[in-house]
């Protein structure tokens, strides 16, 4: 009995200790399934790194080329000083030792650890880097084994300022753009597009990056190539945009504020488009100084906007060509049709002034778009009444967005009752079809808007889609064709011989004559209040017109439609006509005339 109490005794311990195995080899298996199940892919990251590494070779974009095949926007190979965290053992150190040698703010490298991503990505602490950084880091190879420089493909435009809005610039992505299902496959610090074709073919411009495996010592010096995969370019873009014509357009403003654009009339081809002032996209390629910035977005002359597109002005005397059009549709008045203008219109218990204060006398249409008489203008803005002048300007593409390949683009505002409503909460009044007749009022355009008109009357009343881009990489992209509006014909023939009229019966336009080169055109300014210092005259604040000029040539078969605005510039005639002889001279190739015809002018 008594060895059986014995046996029970060591029974118990044996079941114990058994149990206290049971539970280590348990626990034991458990680590280990965490070890290399749950944390397997970490520590096989952190094995991999300790004797190789994956470095990213950056692609570089697409090109962009003009329609010839010059080039519009290219990379070239720049430094950057990279750093991978995980290979520091004091990050402290190797940061301040960093910010001292780079001559940088050590929070400014720590906020670009902090936003890499994913572990052993390597953070570019300076992009763009100087012949004397690369010098000093290469220099200190063995104080910053976890710094090296890596050449990379940077973004270069030529052109500078020159077509700036419509070709964009590039910048690093952002945290917002990574949360967005368009930008899925960036990792931060990626350049992206950031405005205009670069940013609307980001996806197309964008190549594919290669890497190099290689090993690397104790110390993460790197002493072998593995293996490589070279990064494939983007595909080129070629544009619809002609390098020299797109110079003139620039010549030709001279620095003064506003915009242009030119058209294939047939196509909607843009041949050229420009906006004063603009920005030199060369100083976002490898991050824009935060002084750089804070000037751009200060500037009350808002250098960033792309006024082409964006700009919402009210287009004056151009909307003229849309009242002809809508009341020789709507048989409001005939070619015989004539008012007289004394110099201003009593109606509504308000006078209405013509720009003529003489008055020009007995008008019909034809003259009334050469002379640009008011007068005649709010006759017939009356008799049409306000819905059928909003419906036929909205049938000639104003008061929408034309469909332009560029982002954020603007859709003007053609006003009606129901808009007053809803968003003025009042009613109508007859008065305001008036003001609106003359292209005044709550009515606004974009350049590009009233381009597409003048090609409209060019090609015999079909409304084309303004677009940039021809080919991706050699393959044509696909464009919408014109679409015909249903005008008449000879509604359009009148008013496409008004428009020439304007140009060569002593009209408005007058100085855009070109010997042999039959041009059709017509002038506008809108009323608006300048700040001080674009007012002339040193005035706190002046009345000065913005001048328009919007036409085409030759009458026959043309092959040019055009928009230019200059801000604060005075009358059209004045200030814009002198801008589209340049873009039609140099289109046309047509010799400028010297000095003495121009002061014979």
């Amino acid at each position: 009995m008594r060895i059986y109490e014995d046996l029970r005794v060591v029974q118990a311990r044996l079941g114990v200790m058994q149990l206290v195995v049971l539970s280590l080899v348990t626990g034991l298996m458990a680590f280990f399934w965490y070890l290399q199940v749950l944390r397997g892919r970490h520590y096989r990251e952190l094995a991999d790194n300790n004797r190789s590494r994956v470095v990213s070779i950056a692609a570089p974009r697409g090109p962009l080329l003009d329609r010839s095949g010059r080039v519009l926007v290219e990379n070239r190979p720049s430094f950057n000083v990279v750093f991978t965290p995980e290979h520091s053992e004091d990050l402290d150190a190797t940061v301040a030792r960093l910010g001292r040698v780079l001559e940088m703010g050590e929070a400014q490298i720590r906020e670009r650890i902090a936003r890499r991503g994913a572990p052993f990505r390597r953070v570019v602490v300076k992009s763009d880097a100087t012949a004397e950084d690369v010098a000093t880091v290469e220099a200190r190879r063995l104080e910053l084994p976890e710094t090296d420089v890596e050449v990379v493909p940077l973004r270069s435009y030529p052109l500078a300022q020159a077509a700036a809005h419509a070709l964009g610039r590039v910048g690093e992505v952002t945290e917002r753009q990574l949360q967005s299902t368009e930008f899925a496959g960036f990792e931060p610090g990626d350049l992206v597009g950031q405005a205009g074709i670069e940013s609307q073919y980001n996806r197309s411009l964008t190549g594919k990056d290669g890497f190099r495996r290689v090993v690397v010592n104790s110390r993460g010096l790197e002493v072998a190539e593995a293996e490589r995969e070279p990064p494939v370019e983007g595909p080129s873009l070629t544009l619809t945009l002609d390098l020299e014509l797109q110079k003139a357009m620039e010549r030709a403003f001279a620095g003064r504020p506003g915009s242009a654009v030119a058209l294939d009339p047939e196509t909607g081809e843009i041949l050229a488009i420009n906006s004063t002032p603009a920005y030199d996209p060369n100083d976002f390629t490898s991050g824009v100084e935060a002084a750089v910035w804070g000037r751009l977005t200060s500037d009350a002359e808002t250098p960033l906007m792309d006024r082409v597109i964006q700009g919402q002005y009210a287009p004056g005397s151009l909307f003229k060509v849309v009242m002809a059009l809508a009341a020789l549709e709507e048989g409001v008045i005939t070619p015989s049709t004539t008012f007289y203008c004394p110099g201003y219109l009593s109606i509504y218990n308000t006078v209405f002034r013509c720009h003529k204060a003489s008055g020009h006398g007995v008008m019909d249409v034809h003259r009334a778009l050469t002379q640009s008489c008011n007068v005649f203008f709010y006759q017939v803005g009356v008799r049409l009444e306000i819905e059928r002048i909003a419906r036929y300007a909205r049938l000639l593409g104003l008061g929408s967005a034309t469909g332009v390949d560029l982002p954020h683009e603007a859709a003007g505002l053609i006003p009606d009752p129901q808009w007053k409503r809803r968003v003025q909460h009042a009613n109508w009044f007859a008065g305001e079809t008036v003001s609106v007749a003359i292209g005044q009022g709550q009515v606004t355009v974009t350049p590009l808007q009233m381009a597409r008109v003048a090609a409209l009357v060019a090609n015999g009343g079909r409304l084309v889609r303004p677009h940039l881009v021809r080919a991706v990489g050699g393959t044509p992209v696909p464009t919408e064709p014109p679409v015909a509006v249903g005008l008449r014909p000879e509604t359009l023939a009148i008013v496409r011989e008004g428009m020439w009229a304007v140009v060569n019966e002593h009209g408005t336009a007058w100085r855009t004559q070109i010997p042999g080169l039959d041009v059709c055109g017509k002038t506008g300014s809108a009323q608006v209040v300048a700040h001080a210092r674009l007012a002339r005259g040193g005035a706190t604040h002046s009345m000065i017109p913005h001048g328009w000029f919007i036409g085409f040539a030759p009458k026959d078969h043309p092959r040019i439609a055009l928009a230019v605005m200059v801000e604060h510039g005075g009358s059209g005639g004045e200030a814009a006509v002198p801008v589209a002889r340049v873009i039609l001279e140099e289109f046309f190739h047509v010799a400028q005339p010297g000095p003495e015809a121009r002061l014979a002018e």
